[in-house]
């Protein structure tokens, strides 16, 4: 899976390349993709994780390469304005882009998914005061009901320690009911870091109750 999430503003010819350690192809296929695009691209040490379209692809097994140009003081500002775009800079991330789903397609045999716990997340990190490692779908929950599901939770995070996985819908956290991915947001804006809460998941048909406890606040 290739995401291109903030790629408006490429900088000194420089693009992160976040995940680029999920297969242990990419390294050479994307050194050989940029240089087609003359641009430079840094390939990070981490794995799929990160708060962006990508992370529920690599929580599935699928090696992910995230294109990011890096972040700015006009994020979720009204001053992020059309005029602010490096057009022809977003433009090469194209041809890179291109390149590298080319490469991708003409080989005889699937990338080597690697997966690691990595370090925390680089580059677009929506923080939170505290976190679970959940991952969320959204696909969203089955027709008629409600919740958050769940499409993996990261390695060694409270979720994976209590038993949450992929598949659950989590319902409840705590005194919180969980209706949606923005409920779920206050409940973890609304908790600390070693506080241990009840979460409520349907999982197969059945409502299990599990013991979490938070840790630092990264992403969700």
């Amino acid at each position: 899976m290739i995401n291109l999430d903030m790629v408006g503003r490429l900088r000194e010819n420089r693009a992160t390349i976040l995940g680029a350690a999920s297969a242990t192809e990419w390294p050479a296929l994307l050194a050989e993709a940029c240089a087609e695009a003359r641009i430079e691209c840094t390939p990070s040490t981490a794995g799929g994780f990160g708060p962006s379209d990508q992370m529920p692809f690599y929580a599935a097994g699928v090696p992910v390469a995230h294109f990011f140009t890096g972040s700015h003081h006009d994020y979720h500002k009204p001053s992020d304005s059309a005029d602010r775009i490096n057009a022809a800079g977003a433009a090469q991330i194209g041809v890179a882009v291109a390149a590298l789903a080319s490469k991708v397609a003409a080989r005889a045999e699937s990338l080597t998914l690697q997966r690691l716990t990595g370090p925390t997340p680089e580059g677009d990190a929506r923080s939170f005061n505290a976190s679970l490692g959940t991952i969320p779908d959204y696909s969203g929950p089955p027709a008629g009901q409600t919740g958050v599901l769940l499409a993996g939770v990261r390695p060694g995070g409270g979720a994976e320690k209590a038993g949450l996985r992929r598949g659950d819908l989590l319902i409840r956290l705590g005194s919180h009911p969980i209706g949606s991915v923005e409920e779920l947001m206050y409940a973890l804006n609304a908790s600390k870091p070693g506080e241990t809460v009840t979460a409520v998941v349907k999982r197969e048909g059945k409502e299990l109750h599990l013991e979490v406890t938070f840790q630092e606040g990264r992403t969700r």
